[in-house]
């Protein structure tokens, strides 16, 4: 159901038809998936057979009207996926809203058996499950990698189980790539099903609630890798896979939104059926899912960027926090705050925002001193201007004149790898 292997390239596997929509405003009647998975002798493994199957799916009745967030996913039902996957991110989700996993958050769900921008539209989330093999789902004239991207890129959530992972991910080694909406990720491919022991990371404890290790059900789920924002929520743990240490479950952003893709089955035996809610919810940028770093996991980074630009004499594309990699314009947003958390004793964990990529404008200061006082304005200033803008500033104006966007990244490093030390902010920094 995650990776499959073709040595015949030429074959294209297409779906007919308008697609099957199942509404749940109320009462979900049929969940429809076409009886497409079959056993390829060039396919690792194909989870099972899709069939039809009717449930009755209730949506809870017990919020008051408007009392509570919604989130609505459309979960793909078609060609070459699975039943077994389909229904039980479906029973996780009856679970999440039965048992207010996610407080004051119910999800409203619908399956398709096609994917495109038509049975998009009024969704928050799309879910891909396990099936045949990502190369089928990419080869599927049923689903429009077009679609994906642009419901994604246009702040649509995204999570793909086992399939759904391989074929999202920029790159499967040695064998295809993905739609590429998680283009901070590639994967290894898995010849393994049963159970994997994943340990979850400082990331994942803050989305899933819980600090593991968990056994968690595989079927040649991705081992995965990262680069740039991706965020890595969970590993594997054991050698089960052959990929100990790799992601098994991973977080990254494309546009506006935000992309879940984990190789193991949380919605399968061994269920652990609040994983499924909480990357949804994640996934459509849920509030309370936000990931946070502390003042002191700050200025602890904060010295190593410090160091990397005294020794290259340029700033480092990104640098590694305990819930993974951050790039330079999350990271400056992120020092603002921490030098402000700082003067006041705040202890409050930082959340990490997105903020897009600055043009760094040229130096034109005179060499000297700033004050506590002004570069505490400045951070705020800082802070103002992303919240703003979604980026940072090209310049910042200072009493010695315009310090670049880059030189400015450098100057707070210094001030906090000077708290890092010495517990206490600088008199001044010197520029």
């Amino acid at each position: 159901m995650g990776l499959t292997l073709v040595f015949n390239t030429s074959a294209i596997f297409a779906e007919s038809g308008t697609g099957n929509i199942s509404s749940s405003a109320h009462t979900i009647n049929s969940i429809n998936a076409s009886n497409n998975t079959s056993n390829h002798s060039d396919t690792l493994h194909a989870e099972g057979t899709t069939s039809n199957t009717a449930e009755n799916i209730v949506t809870p009745t017990n919020y008051a009207a408007g009392s509570a967030e919604t989130i609505k996913v459309l979960i793909y039902s078609g060609s070459y996926a699975s039943t077994n996957c389909v229904n039980g991110i479906i029973r996780a989700l009856d679970y999440a809203n039965t048992n207010n996993v996610i407080a004051n958050v119910i999800f409203s769900y619908a399956t398709s058996t096609v994917i495109n921008s038509g049975t998009l539209s009024g969704y928050d989330v799309l879910a891909m499950p396990g099936g045949s093999g990502g190369y089928y789902y990419l080869n599927s004239g049923g689903i429009s990698g077009s679609a994906i991207r642009s419901f994604v890129a246009n702040g649509g959530g995204y999570l793909g189980i086992c399939a759904g992972a391989y074929s999202a991910a920029a790159h499967t080694d040695g064998y295809y790539d993905g739609w590429g909406i998680a283009d901070n990720i590639r994967c290894k491919a898995v010849n393994y099903e049963g159970p994997a022991l994943v340990t979850i990371t400082s990331a994942g404890q803050q989305v899933l609630g819980t600090s593991g290790p968990v056994t968690l059900a595989h079927y040649n789920g991705a081992a995965m890798y990262v680069s740039g924002d991706a965020v890595v929520f969970a590993k594997y743990a054991d050698g089960s896979t052959g990929y100990n240490g790799y992601a098994a479950i991973v977080g990254d952003y494309y546009g506006n939104g935000r992309v879940v893709l984990s190789g193991p089955h949380p919605e399968l035996t061994p269920t652990v059926p609040t994983f499924v809610s909480k990357l949804i919810y994640w996934a459509a940028d849920g509030g309370s899912s936000s990931i946070t770093l502390t003042v002191n996991q700050l200025a602890s980074a904060a010295s190593s960027v410090k160091n990397f630009y005294e020794k290259n004499k340029r700033l480092p594309n990104y640098v590694t926090t305990s819930i993974g990699q951050v790039n330079m314009p999350k990271f400056l947003n992120l020092m603002a705050s921490a030098t402000i958390q700082a003067n006041s004793g705040s202890s409050t964990p930082i959340t990490v925002k997105d903020v897009a990529p600055t043009t760094s404008a040229a130096d034109n200061y005179t060499k000297g001193n700033i004050q506590k006082s002004e570069y505490l304005s400045i951070a705020q200033t800082i802070k103002s201007f992303i919240d703003t803008n979604g980026r940072g500033p090209s310049f910042i104006t200072t009493s010695l004149g315009k310090i670049s966007y880059n030189s400015v990244i450098y100057m707070y490093s210094k001030i906090l790898a000077f708290y890092n030390t010495n517990k206490r902010l600088p008199a001044f920094v010197s520029m």
